[in-house]
């Protein structure tokens, strides 16, 4: 592990949607797209799917790959994505988002970004093999 954050690293955001928001949601989604495609030249993946769906609610997933730590920290600095969680703050969610990070960093930046994401559920995804490239 380089533990540097200047790899690509990849993160999954599963947001848990109230089935009555989910039209809501959706139109918020296609906003913030579209201002994270505009904003953040270190966002290289944005897509949203849906993860499952039950009669209570619908899980999304935001599949997010970023040029590295830095592009990360930019994206949630970004003054669009801060009002975009306001607003699925507001009662939109039906839950904590819960966040999986994928990178080769070491326990300190793991450590530092634990500290950084406290408000959701944050999990480092397991890595049994794999790279990171550096751009």
């Amino acid at each position: 592990m380089s533990g540097s954050g200047d790899s690509i690293l990849a993160m999954e955001a599963f947001e848990h949607v109230h089935n009555d928001r989910v039209a809501e949601y959706l139109a918020m989604g296609n906003l913030i797209d579209d201002q994270v495609r505009e904003s953040e030249p270190g966002m290289l993946v944005h897509a949203l799917t849906t993860a499952s769906e039950n009669g209570k609610e619908t899980v999304f997933r935001w599949l997010e790959v970023f040029e590295n730590a830095a592009a990360l920290d930019a994206h949630l600095s970004n003054p669009y994505v801060v009002a975009h969680i306001e607003k699925l703050n507001s009662g939109v969610l039906s839950g904590p988002t819960d966040l999986v990070i994928y990178a080769d960093w070491d326990d300190a930046l793991r450590s530092a970004w634990a500290s950084k994401l406290s408000g959701a559920n944050l999990s480092f995804a397991p890595m049994h093999t794999g790279f990171f490239l550096k751009r």
